[in-house]
């Protein structure tokens, strides 16, 4: 780094008999060059609240994909990537069980993929209640979860829970619309 901060910042010779100076973008141009490899340096950090997110949004999308048709789990194929990917970390900075888990997940994914591709329902249903069974998955972007897509609070927000408990009878406005023709009646989409 210090290499490449001496050659940026390396006055080029003079042509005009004139001293050398630094211009403004030269300085710019040099920094960006710089600091151009420390920001796509990353270190695919994990945390706790990562993996829970990971487990509510894209756990809940495969428990759902457990009943639906081989059509279906193909065309959201990519929710179980992103569940294994995002919930265990089989990369460097994963643990051990983690790992071993994961490679379980895959081939039961292979498994699922290659029985929705060939039109089995039966072994691509029953590949996925085996993953819901292996990563102990529940459905928890509903009502109850603090991610379900609908509400969009603001990351720090208080628990589902205890909005719900302050709103009292008008706790539906929180996931549906209000419909003054049908008296208030929660709307279902």
């Amino acid at each position: 780094m210090a290499s490449l901060l001496a050659v940026a910042f390396a006055l080029p010779g003079t042509q005009t008999g004139r001293s050398a100076v630094l211009t403004r973008r030269g300085a710019v141009g040099a920094l960006v060059a710089a600091a151009a490899p420390v920001a796509v340096s990353a270190d695919g950090a994990n945390s706790k609240a990562t993996v829970d997110k990971a487990r509510a949004i894209y756990g809940s999308r495969v428990v759902r994909l457990a009943s639906a048709s081989p059509e279906a789990i193909i065309e959201d194929q990519n929710a179980i990537t992103l569940f294994i990917s995002g919930a265990y970390r089989a990369g460097p900075n994963g643990n051990t069980q983690d790992k071993a888990i994961s490679k379980q997940l895959l081939a039961l994914k292979k498994t699922a993929l290659d029985g929705a591709k060939s039109g089995d329902a039966a072994k691509a249903q029953g590949a996925l209640k085996e993953m819901i069974a292996i990563a102990k998955l529940t459905e928890q972007d509903g009502y109850d979860g603090n991610y379900n897509p609908k509400q969009r609070r603001n990351p720090g927000a208080p628990p589902t829970e205890a909005i719900v408990a302050q709103m009292g009878s008008e706790a539906y406005a929180l996931y549906d619309r209000y419909d003054a023709r049908s008296a208030g009646a929660p709307q279902k989409k």
